[in-house]
């Protein structure tokens, strides 16, 4: 899928490794109609990537002011448009997001990943996975600890370079 992109001011262009094993892990991931969440969307890349892969709705959430026109317009550029792509930014209240994503998403780093993980299970449901990268790999073993302690299977891990990706699932009960 080409997805076309004007960075911006905001970080996430795919030419970094974390970016490039979420797009590859959502390749693998989508299957088609999935409600998508990207926390720390910034861009959007990976937004807009899940909707061309087929995602029927991808929703972006980012602390940084200049996140929501950069990611609007580089959505606009690939014909996405608010519908199928709402962005909030900072969304302190975790309840205004919403539960039942297919797919939730943070390409961020650990520091952010690590207190995060207590809130994915909220927006996560049954069958659903959380694809996280951003990782260095000397951080590794503490997120994956903090996601089995918030109750998230880990299903996968990959490491390019330095950094390493997850996914993660709802443990089954």
């Amino acid at each position: 899928v080409e997805v076309l992109l004007d960075p911006g001011m905001i970080f996430v262009t795919g030419a970094h490794a974390s970016t490039q094993m979420c797009m590859r892990e959502l390749e693998r991931a989508i299957q088609g109609g999935e409600r998508v969440l990207d926390l720390g969307s910034g861009s959007g890349i990976l937004s807009i990537t899940a909707i061309l892969l087929g995602a029927a709705h991808a929703r972006g959430v980012d602390i940084d002011p200049k996140a929501e026109d950069i990611a609007r317009e580089n959505a606009a550029i690939n014909q996405i448009f608010a519908d199928r792509f709402p962005f909030l930014y900072f969304c302190a209240e975790y309840d205004l997001l919403g539960d039942g994503y297919g797919l939730v998403l943070a390409n961020i780093v650990a520091d952010v990943i690590i207190p995060l993980s207590r809130v994915v299970p909220e927006f996560l449901q049954e069958d659903s996975i959380f694809i996280c990268s951003g990782i260095l790999n000397t951080r590794l073993p503490e997120v994956l600890d903090a996601l089995e302690k918030n109750g998230l299977q880990i299903l996968s891990t990959e490491q390019q370079e330095d950094w390493c990706r997850v996914t993660a699932a709802l443990l089954e009960t």
